[in-house]
């Protein structure tokens, strides 16, 4: 059994020095925070990310007590639950300290996307889709669980500690991306037609192959991961990745102990890059009920 924890966050966001308008999104509760990208013009990609943050914060699911009082809206003809369970045990790589509720607390996660897919086509008429990454903070069989989903290319990342004198050998933190990109890109990478560098540069850099709102492949990647006191996660849309570096990232992230002074930081930041952009971005820290009522 592990002491509960919430999370304390801190958000920027801003349409950056190139668009007209922001097509971005965020939520944050002491559970679940979550960054949406919106695209298809700036009045139907703002319309997309905004539903997508609305039906994510409004479910209960990120507030009971017990996540399995939460219906699933999914249709679950659609879902073979056998084969879905499988998935999840080979795709999360979980390990013996997951616990088995973890397989039912990733598809209430997907049952709340889905709600939010449907939201977006039945407003935008697949004229518009967004990007989505979150991270659900929840207590599962009596220890907490980072729950982290994505679709998309919007990323979360954990930062890492200082490493002990066999890693980058500076003593400065780094900052390990928990999310894959659902991008054309990502797809040459991981079959090695594209390096990483290389791909920072394509031209088709910001082809997304998976979106909500859009009538096509919207399903996300989830990830169920330990949490512990203390740690910090970073959510942000491809307007901050785009800027900057992970390692300029990581020492904004290690160095600024306030999280919203370090979303302010890398806001500010990404815009003297170039700010090609909107940008949004999250910190999230995991802290005791106490901590976070003494903050607030």
């Amino acid at each position: 059994m592990s002491a509960p924890l919430v999370i304390r966050a801190g958000a920027a966001t801003d349409r950056g020095l190139r668009r007209e308008s922001n097509e971005d999104a965020l939520v944050v509760t002491a559970t679940m925070c979550a960054v949406a990208d919106g695209m298809g013009g700036h009045e139907a990609g703002e319309v997309a990310s905004a539903l997508c943050v609305r039906t994510l914060g409004a479910s209960p699911l990120f507030r009971l007590e017990d996540f399995r009082e939460f219906t699933v809206s999914e249709p679950d003809p659609a879902l073979d639950i056998a084969r879905f369970r499988a998935t999840v045990e080979r795709e999360l790589r979980l390990d013996p300290e997951i616990p088995d509720a973890a397989i039912e607390a990733v598809r209430r996660v997907r049952s709340v996307l889905w709600q939010a897919d449907q939201h977006i086509q039945s407003a935008c008429e697949g004229r518009a889709g967004t990007t989505v990454t979150g991270v659900w903070l929840a207590q599962l069989d009596g220890r907490m669980f980072w729950i982290v989903f994505n679709t998309g290319d919007s990323r979360t990342y954990r930062l890492l500690p200082p490493p002990d004198g066999t890693g980058q050998g500076d003593g400065t933190p780094g900052l390990a991306q928990l999310t894959v990109d659902h991008s054309e890109v990502q797809y040459l990478v991981s079959i090695g037609q594209l390096t990483s560098a290389q791909a920072l540069v394509h031209p088709r850099r910001n082809v997304i192959t998976r979106a909500l709102g859009t009538g096509q492949v919207w399903e996300p990647d989830v990830w169920v991961l330990p949490a512990q006191p203390g740690e910090r996660l970073m959510l942000c849309s491809d307007g901050l990745t785009n800027e900057l570096s992970p390692a300029h990232m990581a020492r904004v992230l290690g160095s600024v102990p306030h999280p919203k002074e370090a979303a302010d930081v890398l806001l500010q930041a990404a815009l003297r890059t170039g700010g090609r952009d909107n940008v949004t971005v999250i910190v999230a820290d995991a802290v005791s009920p106490e901590e976070y009522a003494a903050w607030v």
